[in-house]
């Protein structure tokens, strides 16, 4: 098993992914929701979050209030369709969190909003000033429309326009797919009662000639409980044994939590989701190649900590236009994936206890609940970053990081996926650091679980023979979760488990 091809995952509190998401463009290599995520501050979570009657009645028609200095149908609403609702309508990856359907939705929380986005929490753009490269897809919002929304919430978030006034969004922040097909099961998988629940489930295109692919959406269904999805291409030769393992254990599917395999064959990863990642789309001239007869598989990462919902997710395919494929002479530049991993030591803090705090004790807990494979990753990692666990000893206040420096893998970069869980706060991905041509490619200082994103190069960024990566990670244990109880972090699949993991795409060149 190689590195190349390990796949990890993650998790959510409440919503739904990681192993390992792949982006490209938007390309995504693993993910998750967290114990910072809006929703604990959302509506539909307090009451104090509802609007009263009397506060409808008093902030709609325009002839019934004061007329304030913001229009919101003039001013306020065009900031909130150009910014915010393309993420917090339909199943887009806020709505679990805060739905932005109508005016009177942002009316009724018009404070809380002001709150995020005057903290600059929302839009969501995680990469901070320190970062020297450019990103497409960048959602940030701009100082003006941000005063706006800043000056409306203040002066009483009142509306000139009636409540059930429907938001559209005009502009989204990933351009959608053309899919040629959607492909869906005949069944969906009914849940279970594992708080983490990873389930293999297979999708054919029903290929009749080799192609190339050119992009992978995963069409969600029950965002509640959907934490994240990779998706795998599978050779022809291999649908026998998928056949087999389908529905084996009288559910649809098949339980996949680790390393997805056929045959005792690892899958090649070309695409994921998560929330807050975009569709996988292929730069022009690239691809993914599939035969005739092959298949894709799909791991769904169930987390169930309320109710049980079904889920029957399906994936959206682009294929690469027979005009493209001629041009480029009958063959594309297949893409290439590369994994990333640092240390995860997080020892417990002074002031918790408990017989998982010994760390062998915490190795034994991930050896009975993910099987040895996760076992074997810490001692890996560790290996070839030169470190021990007693080298994160002295973490004891309750914070801890960790720094590694590896070979650049070499070729174009299409897209960086950096990847925490719920206790992650920092993240820095350093190209050739401590020399003059050091440059900081991604620095995040307010990691956000909810919102793990590709991070695709404006302009091109290649990674030469030689070239060095340095990967910082860093956690706080004021995050752990209330009721869970406490004990020594490693790198490990569950949501309380950890990684300081980056996914990157590259041309095959």
């Amino acid at each position: 098993m190689t590195l190349r091809h390990m796949l990890l995952s993650m998790r959510t509190s409440r919503v739904v992914p990681v192993a390992l998401a792949l982006g490209l463009g938007t390309l995504v290599f693993v993910a998750c929701g967290s114990a910072q995520d809006i929703d604990q501050a959302s509506p539909a979570d307090s009451s104090e979050g509802q609007a009263s009657d009397e506060t409808t009645s008093a902030t709609t028609i325009a002839d019934e209030v004061t007329k304030t200095e913001r229009s919101f149908g003039a001013d306020v609403q065009p900031v909130f369709e150009a910014n915010c609702v393309s993420c917090h309508s339909d199943n887009g990856p806020g709505t679990t969190h805060l739905e932005m359907a109508t005016a009177g939705d942002v009316a009724s929380i018009a404070e809380f909003i002001a709150f995020r986005v005057e903290d600059r929490q929302m839009p969501p753009w995680p990469l901070s000033p320190l970062t020297q490269i450019a990103y497409n897809y960048d959602l940030s919002m701009s100082d003006d429309d941000r005063q706006i929304i800043i000056d409306w919430a203040a002066e009483g978030g009142t509306l000139d326009v009636e409540p059930d006034s429907p938001l559209v969004s005009t502009s989204q922040a990933y351009p959608p797919i053309d899919a040629d097909v959607i492909l869906t099961t005949d069944e969906p998988y009914p849940g279970s009662d594992a708080l983490d629940d990873y389930r293999c489930r297979t999708f054919d295109p029903e290929l009749e000639s080799d192609t190339w692919v050119k992009a992978l959406d995963v069409r969600q269904d029950e965002t509640r409980v959907l934490h994240h999805s990779l998706i795998f291409l599978a050779d022809a030769d291999l649908r026998d044994a998928a056949d087999e393992l389908d529905g084996a254990d009288g559910r649809p599917g098949w339980q996949c939590q680790t390393i997805p395999r056929l045959d005792g064959e690892t899958l090649f990863q070309a695409g994921g989701w998560a929330p807050g990642t975009g569709p996988v789309v292929a730069p022009e001239g690239a691809g993914f190649e599939m035969s005739a007869g092959d298949f894709l598989v799909a791991q769904w990462h169930y987390h169930y900590d309320g109710e049980v919902y079904p889920d029957n997710s399906g994936i959206g395919i682009e294929f690469v236009s027979d005009e493209e494929i001629a041009a480029a002479g009958g063959s594309l530049t297949p893409v290439d994936n590369e994994i990333l991993l640092g240390p995860v030591e997080i020892p417990c803090a002074t002031y918790e206890s408990g017989p998982l705090c010994d760390r062998d004790a915490a190795m034994a807990r991930v050896q009975r609940e993910f099987g040895f494979e996760s076992t074997f990753i810490p001692r890996l990692v560790n290996g070839q970053c030169g470190v021990t666990p007693a080298d994160f000893a002295h973490m004891t206040d309750g914070v801890a990081s960790s720094s590694c420096d590896m070979r650049a893998p070499r070729g174009e970069v299409i897209s960086i996926w950096p990847h925490m869980h719920e206790l992650g706060t920092t993240y820095r991905m350093t190209l050739n650091p401590d020399t003059p041509d050091e440059v900081v490619l991604i620095d995040i200082d307010r990691w956000n679980f909810s919102w793990q994103m590709g991070y695709d190069p404006v302009e091109q960024l290649t990674f030469e023979a030689g070239d060095t990566l340095r990967i910082e990670c860093g956690w706080d244990r004021a995050l752990w979760p209330v009721g869970v109880e406490s004990r020594y972090v490693v790198w490990a699949e569950g949501t309380q488990d950890e990684m300081c993991y980056t996914g990157v795409a590259l041309l095959d060149n």
